[in-house]
């Protein structure tokens, strides 16, 4: 069974499954970077809410032997967990007064999101772009979100400069930051993998201490999704540098973290800025790549500039 076999094969049995009182179709969504994916949109007759289940990675599954029934039953259930979320009255979300709150923004790559940027307001900032969502909703394991568009501003009566002011208040609260080190994150997930085993112990001998190679950092929120925006939070990086006495190197290792090195000399920034590039290229899913350049943040002028080969 191909992919279009399979779309059309997903759509027919979930709608016979439902059965009548509901709606179902296939949907393209262009995600970020160019990335387009096919989206099972299920709605009730008689709700306004309906919630989209993209059908890429369910075909991936398919592929690797996970039986249809299978696949069936997961996605009827994603739906019905996701149709009854705490959204309220639909209405509330036409006035502006009600969403204040939950404005946050995101940094994504600005030359390839062109189209995208078209229909949505953003700032530049080097070179990405800073663009708004709202977070309708959440629990621990995730966030439903949606990206603001040109055409919510219209309805709302909103403009991006008033949109910018309020995320730069909700984001740092709503997604604090949080900064650990590599070799904490290491440990944990050999925690994980090796429950029984005296992990600390194995892995302080396999790890040995790197001489010469300064320590690396992570950076991202308390959900660890579109955590590179930390960079953008006031004192963020100038309360690291003062830590750590040192400028600091920012590597974007995806949309939702960044790599922090503090800079006190001897670092090959044309290195970090090629192992960003293949990184990217071999290790990254498309819609999250943030950028191939490397950053700097001068603890100084309290600026992050690009570093330049």
């Amino acid at each position: 069974m191909n992919y279009d076999q399979f779309l059309k094969e997903v759509t027919a049995k979930v709608r016979e499954k439902l059965g009548v009182g509901y709606k179902v179709g296939i949907q393209r969504v262009t995600k970020f970077n160019g990335v387009v994916l096919d989206g099972l949109v299920i709605s009730e007759l008689n709700k306004n809410f309906a919630p989209t289940i993209y059908l890429n990675p369910y075909y991936t599954c398919f592929k690797q032997g996970q039986p249809l029934e299978d696949i069936l039953e997961e996605v009827i259930s994603v739906y019905k967990e996701n149709s009854d979320a705490a959204l309220g009255d639909m209405k509330r979300l036409l006035d502006f007064e009600n969403l204040k709150e939950k404005v946050v923004y995101k940094l994504i790559q600005k030359r390839a999101n062109q189209e995208l940027l078209d229909d949505i307001p953003y700032f530049e900032f080097l070179d990405l772009a800073v663009v708004f969502y709202l977070i309708l909703d959440e629990n621990e394991e995730a966030q439903m979100t949606a990206l603001i568009h040109n055409s919510h501003m219209v309805t709302w009566g909103t403009t991006k400069e008033e949109l910018r002011e309020l995320a730069m208040k909700n984001t740092p609260v709503l997604l604090p930051p949080v900064i650990r080190t590599m070799k904490d994150i290491m440990r944990e997930i050999l925690k994980e993998q090796f429950e029984d085993l005296y992990v600390d112990e194995l892995f302080d001998d396999f790890m040995g201490e790197d001489l010469g190679k300064p320590p690396l950092y992570v950076l991202s929120n308390r959900k660890q999704m579109n955590g590179s925006s930390c960079i953008l939070y006031k004192g963020c990086l100038e309360k690291f540098a003062s830590e750590q006495n040192a400028d600091v190197i920012i590597l974007p290792s995806s949309q939702h973290e960044l790599i922090l090195i503090p800079d006190k000399g001897g670092l090959d920034y044309e290195d970090l800025q090629e192992t960003v590039k293949q990184i990217n290229k071999s290790e990254v899913p498309v819609e999250d790549v943030l950028s191939d350049c490397v950053y700097k943040y001068d603890r100084d002028k309290d600026q992050i500039v690009m570093l330049e080969k």
